[in-house]
């Protein structure tokens, strides 16, 4: 890992499962995307400071009939999380920020998103038996997340229909 000073500009996306934040790191060595579900603790603006990146991966993806590819940066989260409470975004806006639209257990007090953004959320779905699992932008921007939620998702007895992009319970 290396240290680096430079910028973060964090925007917020509306994607077709929900709105959710991007950001991009402008560095001395460049400029990096960032996407992680840290990045829903920091309000939408520039950042300044020193960045911990962890490593730095060439990302491709099709589209409309071509291929795009860009640099994506992958940081250290728990010093990311730690710079987002620095910034002034109190826990309680950052809760607020996080806060899903969708709550199926309000009355046990669990909060489980309605796309999964994170392991965890696989996780918590899983173990709630949910019938349908669909998978967040987070999750489907990293292809090592994405394998490690498909065989949870897998073993736990889910099939993929790709028709309407989500798992079905068996």
């Amino acid at each position: 890992s290396i240290i680096l000073p430079g910028t973060l500009n964090v925007q917020t996306i509306q994607g077709r499962r929900g709105s959710f934040n991007v950001a991009k790191l402008a560095t001395s060595i460049g400029v990096f995307d960032v996407k992680n579900p840290v990045l829903m603790k920091f309000a939408p603006g520039e950042y300044g400071g020193n960045f911990v990146i962890e490593h730095i991966k060439v990302k491709a993806y099709e589209w409309n009939g071509g291929a795009t590819s860009y640099i994506d940066a992958a940081l250290d989260w728990a010093e990311l999380e730690i710079f987002a409470n620095e910034c002034g975004f109190t826990p309680e806006e950052a809760e607020e920020a996080q806060q899903p639209e969708f709550n199926p257990y309000p009355e046990n007090g669990i909060i489980i998103p309605e796309y999964a953004q994170t392991i965890e959320d696989v996780a918590a779905m899983i173990g709630h038996n949910w019938e349908i699992v669909q998978l967040g932008e987070y999750v489907l921007s990293d292809r090592e997340l994405l394998g490690e939620a498909r065989n949870l998702l897998r073993e736990a007895g889910y099939r993929f229909q790709p028709q309407n992009q989500s798992w079905y319970l068996q």
